[in-house]
Order: C-alpha cells, then sequence, then structure tokens
C-alpha cells in the first residue's frame, strides 16, 4: 500500500494548523517621563516619553491625563485633562514614543496622573502603565495659606460653652475668593455660611470680624466643623476644624 498520501496529508494538516496560530500575547507599554512623584512646570510643558512593543506589530496607543480629585482638594474640578489615541504606521513591533503637551498658563496646580497603553494589529491591549505627577504652575505655584483658630481639633462643646474664629487666610499674589461654614457635617444644621467675594490685599482678617459663637438650645447634638475654602487664580484649598456638640 502506498503510504505516501496520508503522510502529505499530515503534514498539510500540520502547516494548516500552524497558519491559524492566534497570537494572543499582549503589547507592552513603559512610561518614561514623567517620573513618578517628579514635578512638571507649566512653562517647561510636559514632556510624554514612553516605549510600546510587541511581538507581531502596533496599531494604536491611548494617552489619558487627568488631575487626582482625592489629592486635590476643592480645586479639584479645575484640573487639566486630556485624552488622545494615536495611530502607529507601518505594523512596528517597537515605537519610541516623544511628545511635548502644551500646558496652559492657567493650569491648576495639584496632582495628575498619565495612563497609557495601547492595541496590536491583532487587537490584544496592553496593560497600562500609570505614573502619578505633580502640575506647578511657573506663574503661581503656593495655594491660599491658613492661619486659622477656632474650636479645639475634635473637642466637644456642652451647652453654654463657645469659641471665637481668629487669625487670617492669606495668599502671595492674588486671593480671589474664601468661603466659612460652621456646621453640621451632614450640612442639616448651619450656624454660619459667609462668602467673602472680594478679598482686600490678599487676606482675609478674622480677628477684626470678632465671630463669637456660644453652644444653646438651636444647636442639634452631633458632629460639626468649621470649613473654610480659599482660592487663588491656580489653586483651590480648604480647611476645617471639626468638634462635637453634646449636652
Amino acid at each position: 500500500m502506498n503510504r505516501i498520501i496520508p503522510f502529505a496529508f499530515v503534514i498539510l494538516l500540520g502547516l494548516n494548523a500552524c497558519q491559524q496560530t492566534t497570537d494572543i500575547e499582549r503589547p507592552e507599554v513603559v512610561i518614561e517621563n514623567p517620573t513618578s512623584g517628579g514635578s512638571v512646570a507649566t512653562n517647561d510643558n510636559l514632556r510624554l516619553v514612553a516605549t510600546l512593543t510587541d511581538n507581531n506589530g502596533l496599531l494604536q496607543y491611548k494617552l489619558t491625563i487627568n488631575g487626582i480629585d482625592s489629592l486635590n482638594d476643592v480645586g479639584a474640578d479645575s484640573t487639566f485633562s486630556l485624552i488622545y489615541v494615536g495611530g502607529i504606521p507601518d505594523k512596528a513591533k517597537a515605537w519610541y514614543l516623544d511628545e511635548l503637551i502644551e500646558l496652559s498658563d492657567t493650569t491648576f496646580n495639584g496632582y495628575y496622573e498619565a495612563r497609557l497603553t495601547c492595541v496590536d494589529i491583532e487587537g490584544n491591549q496592553a496593560l497600562q502603565d500609570t505614573v502619578l505627577f505633580r502640575i506647578v504652575n511657573s506663574i503661581d505655584s503656593q495655594p491660599p495659606q491658613f492661619n486659622v483658630t477656632g474650636p479645639a481639633v475634635s473637642d466637644t462643646l456642652g451647652f453654654g460653652q463657645g469659641f471665637s474664629i481668629a487669625g487670617s487666610t492669606t495668599d502671595s499674589q492674588s486671593l480671589i475668593y474664601s468661603d466659612i461654614y460652621v456646621g453640621r457635617t451632614n450640612g442639616s444644621d448651619t450656624i454660619l455660611y459667609f462668602a467673602f467675594r472680594n478679598p482686600i490685599d490678599n487676606a482675609i482678617d478674622y480677628n477684626s470680624i470678632g465671630w463669637y459663637f456660644q453652644v444653646d438650645s438651636t444647636w442639634n447634638q452631633g458632629a460639626y466643623h468649621m470649613y473654610i475654602t480659599s482660592w487663588d487664580n491656580y489653586s483651590g484649598v480648604s480647611h476645617e476644624i471639626p468638634f462635637y456638640v453634646f449636652y
């Protein structure tokens, strides 16, 4: 019996199996700049440097940059953000990304996160590389400063006890707004709310106002705080003193 045809058939099956092999290997991305924990000044702009590699070929990459709300206090909503998707030509197996991203003079001071990922020609997506860094505004890098006293931190006030608000909020260049709230932490009982919409000489002097508060029967028992927010053109910050009322 002629055994050549079955042998050839086995070889063809083997070749077809090889041709149907699917690429499931993820591409890789590594962000080299900015560095984790580093700072970038707005007048230098943001230089993004990264290396992307794949065993068969790269198709495109996606870069996102966002402020980290939990680290940027009340200024979180004003932070810079970016989403960019770019193609990689010629199905390159290695791609060196070196992009200069312009930062506006109005970019807020704060903590930011760059995330980079990519997709290869087979649709495999890389595990994203993530870097946490700070952007520092070159015009004014310092947020407003608080030197404020009120109730002692975590103090418990009884019926007839009280406190004064003293000290100041200042800014080195441009204090544009500040407000103060004294009341329940859940917002259910407001003792004081006042907004300083036009601060004079970049400062608010609480001593000259003479606020004094005394616990009486109109105060509900529970958790309270004195909460101040202040803004300049490039930062938003807050200051909190928690206390309790019990009688």
